[in-house]
């Protein structure tokens, strides 16, 4: 609802009266003078009235602004100072590394592996004849030379064997018919010592034993092997002089 001034109201019979054409003309101009004092603030319209003077209105242009330019002036600003800050606090930090590269390969060992192989032992004979001479317990009350070691090691051969375990002294031998080499040694080295032989009992190892024991004699002008163990029947009946092992030290001695 439009508030009209004072003023109006005074001249309003004035302006409503007379005929149909003349109140559509006045309508109208009233019309156009209420929207123009509306425009014109109250405290304007007093100070006017005062005066006298005709009002004028003053239209206050809002000032052209041009986004486009004003856009790019502050974002050129704005990636400026984020751009300084970030380089004072985000730095990219640069590493120098040094690896080392490793290889996995095959080990290359250089051993020396000693092969143990379990063999026979080797004899050395000086004869392969078989024990074919009788020999009696009275002929060995006269043994000499080589040929009186023949004779002991044919009667050790038809009256004695060897058994790992037997009697180990002269003594046990006699009374059970077999021994160990130490007890053949032992019984076949007072035999030749009462012959007037200068005897060794050595001792050494072989593939069989650590202390396998035999005899050395001294018969004709030189040292010989006489070994009572493998003269026997469980050893094949060897020759005397044949060894399994290389002696480490004499246990006894006689006539020296």
């Amino acid at each position: 609802m439009i508030k009209v001034h004072s003023k109006f109201r005074q001249v309003w019979p004035a302006i409503i009266g007379g005929g149909k054409i003349k109140r559509h003309s006045r309508y109208l101009a009233l019309l156009a003078l209420a929207v123009a004092v509306s425009t014109i603030t109250f405290g304007q319209m007093g100070s006017s009235e005062a005066s006298g003077e005709k009002i004028k209105v003053k239209s206050e242009s809002t000032p052209r602004v041009d986004a486009a330019s004003k856009y790019s002036k502050y974002s050129k600003v704005y990636a400026k100072s984020n751009k300084r800050i970030k380089n004072k606090y985000t730095t990219k930090a640069t590493y120098t590394t040094t690896t080392k590269k490793r290889y996995r390969t095959k080990a290359t060992y250089k051993t020396t592996s000693h092969k143990r192989y379990h063999t026979k032992a080797t004899y050395t004979t000086t004869s392969r004849r078989a024990y074919t001479l009788s020999a009696s317990s009275d002929d060995l009350n006269d043994l000499q030379g080589d040929e009186g070691l023949e004779k002991l090691a044919s009667y050790i051969n038809r009256h004695f064997n060897h058994r790992a375990g037997g009697p180990h002294t002269a003594e046990g031998v006699e009374r059970t018919g077999y021994g160990d080499c130490w007890g053949l040694s032992d019984w076949a080295a007072k035999k030749l010592a009462a012959n007037g032989y200068k005897v060794k009992v050595v001792q050494g190892a072989t593939s069989a034993s650590s202390r396998h024991r035999w005899l050395h004699v001294y018969s004709e002008g030189r040292w010989t092997s006489f070994e009572p163990s493998l003269v026997t029947k469980r050893y094949g009946s060897k020759h005397y002089t044949a060894t399994c092992g290389r002696a480490t030290c004499v246990v006894r001695t006689y006539n020296m």
